[in-house]
């Protein structure tokens, strides 16, 4: 079942990104751009999953050099496009930020690969893991933002905070798997970097860092 979820929820999250790119005038081009972009970097994470590139210890990691830095690079150049932030201007500011409720999906999943020995402990909500904290908050904080209680500012300052709890998320992966010696003791196999395991950092953390960026792009457009 938690295998199961791990290739459904990235499904879903891909099929929300192409609901935002839909308010667009230009939704066809934003559809075509997006959809040559998602099947080649997903053929990138499958190549490189399957073979055994991520696999090694030696540093630097290399997940993060080859997985988190590039899907970065990519984000910030796509939404940089006059046609992206075109259709950030014709939707609503609290689309992409309900949307990140997704992250209690995402924490259950985790627990659940913990609990199947895949992950240690570090890295769920009973670890170094608050990530959930960001997807309960979403629920509240979209609501208000809906209701224009609190403005760019604060959005802003929502997003910024999420972010660095990501970055901590982020971090006690990659200190779990690279420096300590879990992998050792399991299978001797990075599991974050097999199937179905790999979608979390090389489609859902791009996901959530994807709509902190639109996010943080439509705030900054009507200060």
């Amino acid at each position: 079942m938690v295998q199961f979820g791990f290739f459904v929820l990235p499904l879903v999250m891909i099929i929300s990104i192409y609901y935002l790119l839909g308010s667009s005038e230009r939704k066809q081009t934003l559809f075509k751009t997006f959809s040559i972009i998602l099947l080649l970097w997903i053929s990138y994470v499958l190549i490189a999953s399957q073979t055994g590139v991520l696999q090694s210890l030696e540093m630097p990691p290399r997940v993060p050099l080859m997985i988190i830095l590039p899907i970065f690079i990519i984000i910030m150049a796509a939404t940089s496009r006059s046609d992206f932030k075109t259709a950030l201007a014709n939707n609503t500011l609290h689309y992409p930020i309900y949307v990140q409720s997704f992250r209690i999906l995402v924490e259950l999943l985790i627990y659940g690969a913990f609990l199947e020995g895949v992950f240690p402990q570090r890295v769920t909500f009973e670890g170094l893991n608050v990530d959930i904290l960001v997807g309960i908050t979403a629920l509240p904080m979209g609501y208000l933002v809906q209701k224009g209680l609190i403005k760019s500012k604060g959005i802003l300052a929502w997003n910024i905070i999420s972010l660095m709890i990501l970055s901590v998320t982020a971090y006690a992966f990659i200190s779990s798997f690279y420096f300590t010696d879990f992998v050792q003791q399991n299978s001797g196999e990075i599991a974050l970097v097999k199937l179905p395991y790999v979608l979390l950092p090389g489609m859902l953390l791009p996901v959530a860092v994807f709509y902190h960026v639109v996010s943080i792009r439509q705030s900054l457009m009507v200060r």
